[in-house]
C-alpha cells in the first residue's frame, strides 16, 4: 500500500509548525521532505516521518538551540537518557534563577513600601525586621561628614559588577553608646544587602559576609545629610532609650537609601539609624 504524502501546509496545520519553519528546517537539514517535486518545487511529507517532528517540538519547548537539535537526531538511548539528564539540570538553574529574582522583586518592593511606612522624619519608632545578610568592609577611620565621598568607593564598586534592585542603599555600622558631639562617631564597617547566591562567591578583597539579626530594632530617619541633623537625629534615638530604659543589644546599623534615580534631579537620600534592643 502506498504511503500517504502530506503537503507542507497540511504538515503545518496537522503538528502546528509554521510553514516557514518547515521550510528553514529543511533548508538547515533538520527536517527534511520525503519528496519534492521537481516542476513545483511543492514539499510532500511520509506519514512514517511526521513523528519525527516531535522531537524538534519538544526539543524547543526545553529550549535546545537549532544546531544541537540535529546532533541529538543521532543520540542512541544512552546517550539521549545522558542528555535528557544535562537538560533537566539546566532547567532546574534556570529555575532557581528567576526565584531568586522573584525574591529580589519581593524584597525591592518591601523596600519601597517600608519606606511608604515611616512616620514623621525625626520621629522615633519600634520596626520588626527579619535577618539581613550583608557584605561588609572594615570602615578604616570613615565618619558621618564623608559619607557620601570615595569613602563606599570599594562597597559601590562591588555592588556595580553585580544584579539586583539595591533601593536599600548602603550602610555603616558603629558602636552604641553616648556621643557628646557627632566628630566621635566613626564607623566600623560599611556594608551592602546581598542580593544573590553569586555576589557571596565573588567577594573582593577584604570583604566579608556578615548578618544583621532578626528582631526588635528602635528606629529613627531622616532626609537631611548635614552634620547637624544627622547629630541631632542621633541624639534622638540615644535619649529615647535612656528615657525608657531600654536595653540596646547591637552596634548602630545605619543605612543611606536613594530616594530618587533620575538623571534630572538632585541626589536625595534617606537616613535610617536602627538599634536592636531587648524585646521584653
Amino acid at each position: 500500500m502506498k504511503e500517504k504524502l502530506y503537503t507542507i501546509g497540511e504538515v503545518s496545520k496537522l503538528v502546528n509548525i509554521s510553514i516557514k519553519a518547515l521550510r528553514y528546517y529543511d533548508r538547515i537539514n533538520l527536517f527534511k521532505p520525503a519528496y519534492v517535486d521537481p516542476d513545483t518545487n511543492y514539499r510532500y511529507y511520509k506519514d512514517s516521518q511526521i513523528h519525527l517532528l516531535d522531537l524538534i517540538k519538544s526539543l524547543k519547548y526545553i529550549g535546545t538551540p537549532l544546531e544541537e537539535m540535529k546532533e541529538v537526531q543521532g543520540l542512541k538511548r544512552d546517550e539521549f537518557f545522558s542528555f535528557l539528564t544535562e537538560q533537566e539540570k539546566i532547567v532546574r538553574e534556570k529555575i532557581d534563577s528567576l526565584m531568586e529574582i522573584e525574591k529580589i522583586i519581593a524584597n525591592a518592593k518591601k523596600g519601597l513600601q517600608r519606606q511608604k511606612d515611616y512616620p514623621q522624619f525625626g520621629e522615633v519608632f519600634f520596626s520588626y525586621e527579619e535577618e539581613m545578610q550583608i557584605i561588609q568592609t572594615k570602615a578604616k577611620g570613615i565618619d558621618p561628614k564623608n559619607i557620601l565621598n570615595a569613602s563606599y568607593s570599594k562597597l559601590k564598586k562591588f555592588a556595580a559588577s553585580t544584579e539586583g534592585f539595591r533601593n536599600n542603599g548602603y550602610g555603616a555600622i558603629f558602636p552604641y553608646k553616648p556621643y557628646a558631639k557627632v566628630n566621635e562617631v566613626s564607623y566600623q564597617y560599611l556594608f551592602t544587602p546581598v542580593l544573590t547566591k553569586k555576589q557571596t562567591s565573588l567577594l573582593l578583597p577584604d570583604t566579608e559576609v556578615a548578618k544583621i539579626p532578626e528582631g526588635k530594632y528602635l528606629c529613627i530617619t531622616f532626609n537631611t545629610i548635614s552634620s547637624d541633623d544627622y547629630f541631632t537625629n542621633l541624639q534622638k534615638l540615644i535619649k529615647y532609650v535612656e528615657k525608657h530604659q531600654i536595653t540596646v543589644i547591637s552596634d548602630v546599623y545605619e543605612s543611606l537609601i536613594h530616594n530618587n534615580y533620575s538623571q534630572d534631579q538632585n541626589e536625595e537620600f534617606i537616613i535610617e539609624m536602627r538599634v536592636l534592643v531587648k524585646d521584653e
